[in-house]
């Protein structure tokens, strides 16, 4: 397996490959999940009025999109399978727990919905995750979604996710490059979720980064259910 180090990611599955280059070249060192936002949105930061406590720590949930979209055939209408993406955010779990349950729709600027638009492209999913894990803590919908975007514009992959072509990794190589690639990142921090793919295999469907304010932390909850190997599931 070639690793290209320092690689940051952008979503789409249009981003440069060491066979696709379409649109970035090979020399680039960097590029972000969320790529150069040339936009900033101007962002609210009002805290609501509702009293909450805060019971664990926040979760950035990061979903590899072509392995879903084969694996859960009730997903192949979403944007992000219909669209090509790689990589997309499922959510961030502010660490509030069960308090979530609100009905509610997130109210964005249309600037700001550009930018999330990039990561998160499915208004269900959207909604779905300010309703189980932002309604219920002390900022607007406009800060929760600004934490997504700064933690997933800040993080860094292996290239491998991207290519849109498949992979068989070892874990413990695939988790030393994340370190790698993330300062202060330690194997503690991230959380790896396969699943079975048709053919019994090992698939990596989910990654799961675990902050305390603005820094890594240690996981407290692992699902843990990759094994030794597992496979990157690309688009082609």
């Amino acid at each position: 397996m070639r690793v290209h180090p320092k690689t940051k990611l952008n979503p789409k599955v249009s981003i440069s490959s060491p066979l696709h280059s379409l649109r970035y070249r090979l020399c680039q060192s960097a590029i972000s999940i969320l790529g150069v936002l040339l936009i900033q949105a101007t962002i609210s930061t009002s805290v609501n009025a509702a009293s909450v406590t805060q019971s664990g720590q926040r979760v950035l949930m990061i979903e590899m999109t072509p392995a879903l979209c084969k694996i859960q055939p009730t997903r192949a209408r979403m944007r992000q399978c219909l669209e090509g993406y790689s990589l997309t955010v499922s959510g961030l779990n502010l660490g509030y727990g069960a308090s979530c349950g609100s009905s509610s729709e997130p109210r964005l600027t249309p600037l700001q919905l550009k930018v999330v638009n990039r990561i998160m492209p499915d208004t269900t999913v959207r909604n779905q995750t300010w309703q189980h894990y932002g309604a219920c803590g002390p900022i607007s919908a406009n800060s929760y979604f600004r934490l997504i975007t700064n933690y997933a514009g800040d993080l860094k992959l292996p290239s491998e996710l991207t290519t849109g072509n498949s992979y068989t990794v070892s874990k413990s190589r695939f988790l030393r490059q994340m370190t790698r690639l993330n300062k202060g990142m330690r194997l503690s921090n991230i959380d790896l979720i396969c699943q079975e793919g048709s053919r019994r295999q090992s698939i990596l469907t989910d990654i799961h980064i675990c902050y305390t304010g603005s820094s890594f932390s240690k996981c407290s909850n692992p699902i843990n259910t990759c094994g030794g190997n597992f496979i990157i599931s690309g688009g082609n």
